[in-house]
């Protein structure tokens, strides 16, 4: 007879438990941040996506910034000195053995977006005029 395992399965997967770090940890870091340092850093800043290790130690997070190249630059610099600091934070709004160390990224993957859809449109609008040429 095959012994019956309670509980959900999925809950002790470790890949699950991953991505339910990550969300938490992206959650609470948005509102740490729109909370205590929304004046202190050169440019809005969101939480895109967070990354952590499958250890649970170390956590990438990914921020777009909303400001030019040069405010996005010191925007990450000043999220990357402010790192210990909001890990702490982290620490006490969030359950976990190890708050895991944060390394902060540029994401550029909206801006990437914005700019495939310009050349594409770019490209619709060339194709409609030598279309209309022929």
């Amino acid at each position: 007879m095959s012994r019956r395992r309670w509980g959900d399965p999925l809950a002790r997967d470790p890949k699950r438990r991953q991505a339910r770090v990550n969300d938490l940890i992206r959650r609470n870091l948005s509102l740490i941040l729109e909370r205590e340092y929304r004046d202190q850093l050169a440019a809005m800043a969101t939480v895109t996506e967070v990354r952590i290790t499958g250890d649970l130690r170390h956590a990438r997070v990914f921020v777009a910034v909303t400001a030019e190249p040069e405010r996005q630059e010191q925007t990450i610099r000043r999220l990357k000195e402010l790192s210990p600091e909001l890990r702490s934070l982290l620490g006490r709004e969030i359950i976990l053995k190890h708050v895991p160390s944060l390394e902060f990224i540029l994401d550029l993957s909206a801006e990437r977006a914005r700019r495939i859809e310009e050349l594409l449109q770019g490209y619709d609008s060339e194709a409609e005029h030598d279309d209309h040429n022929d």
